[in-house]
């Protein structure tokens, strides 16, 4: 392996050039998932934000960036796990560079006191077990990582939609989620409903099925969720959301969010959707996401395609996401690296 060289990206341009190199990886190793802008990139380590905090660095062989890191340090609570991304120029490949990188950001991981990596490996949909002949497979599985969930993402065309079935499935959602009534708003939430949306996004942790990841719950407050709206902006990037009010309490009970970035308004991103425990089992679920993607039709038309992950045994928002039109396009797991029983990279 020739000499590698690791440095901080903390520059605009420093950025653009660790992009350049995530965009090229993102082209060999998935599907309609390009990488994210400069802006979002360059938003996310300037920032001086309470919840997360973000690191980048590129390696090079003289000129030539060949690797990538980032890492992802929570602030507020999970203050054990480090979330890391490491990516290779595909014909840098199988020469020692990501190893190198994996013991850098081990160390720096250590440094922060963390004693634990997350990460995530796409796999082609048929994987029901990790398959070894992915490079993130193997190559997590030689530092010593598990695997600890199993998420689907899901494509949903937007020039393929059913908009007979779409009617449907909306008719039948709001009879039967009559004394419920939906809020919308692009960008900054009403005032009023940050109490609301702060538990609900707290119960995002708690009811999205982990598995065996170690992820402790989140503490949000309105300080937290109006922080949030502000990292979006920061990095060019836009939200519409639709929430449901529980019309006799005045409570919002449910919310679903679509992320747009600037730099790519062809994409979106599904974000959160959550309905209270207590209020399930009227069809808010489907309501809220039928909304919301009727919002976005009716206000973001250039948007052809979004995303979304759901956990492989989450049925329920599976059905969901199914019945609208989402379909399966390949498979991710987020590998757990303890680091106190972490191996050497062959």
């Amino acid at each position: 392996m020739d000499q590698l060289v690791i440095e901080e990206v903390t520059s605009r341009s420093a950025v653009e050039r660790w992009q350049r190199l995530a965009q090229t990886c993102a082209e060999a190793d998935y599907i309609n998932l390009p990488a994210d802008t400069v802006q979002e990139l360059y938003g996310r380590i300037a920032s001086d934000r309470i919840d997360n905090r973000f690191q980048l660095w590129l390696g090079c062989v003289g000129s030539t960036p060949v690797v990538l890191a980032e890492m992802k340090l929570p602030l507020l609570d999970n203050l054990s796990n480090a979330v890391i991304d490491i990516a290779t120029h595909p014909a840098f490949r199988r020469r020692g560079y990501g190893k190198a990188m994996l013991e850098y950001v081990t160390e720096r991981a250590k440094a922060e006191g963390r004693t634990r990596l997350i990460g995530e490996i796409s796999e082609p949909l048929a994987s029901l077990d990790p398959a070894p002949s992915v490079p993130g497979v193997a190559f997590a599985t030689a530092a010593g990582a598990k695997p600890v969930t199993s998420e689907v993402r899901r494509a949903l065309k937007i020039d393929k939609l059913d908009d007979d079935e779409l009617a449907r499935l909306r008719d039948d959602a709001v009879a039967h989620s009559e004394g419920y009534s939906l809020i919308q708003w692009a960008g900054s939430a009403p005032a009023d409903l940050l109490e609301d949306l702060a538990t609900l996004m707290a119960r995002m942790v708690l009811d999205a099925p982990l598995e065996e990841l170690d992820w402790e719950p989140e503490v949000w407050t309105p300080e937290r969720y109006r922080e949030m709206e502000k990292r979006v902006v920061a990095g060019g990037q836009e939200r519409l959301s639709t929430a449901a009010r529980h019309d006799e309490s005045g409570q919002v009970v449910a919310t679903s969010d679509i992320g747009i970035a600037l730099g790519r308004p062809e994409l979106a991103d599904q974000w959160a959707t959550i309905v209270l425990p207590e209020h399930r089992g009227h069809r808010l679920g489907m309501r809220v996401k039928l909304a919301n993607l009727e919002f976005l039709r009716r206000t973001r038309p250039q948007v052809s395609l979004i995303n979304t992950w759901n956990a492989a045994i989450n049925d329920h928002m599976v059905s969901i996401n199914e019945a609208m039109g989402f379909r399966a396009v390949d498979r991710w797991r987020e590998w757990q690296l303890e680091l106190s029983t972490a191996s050497r990279v062959d």
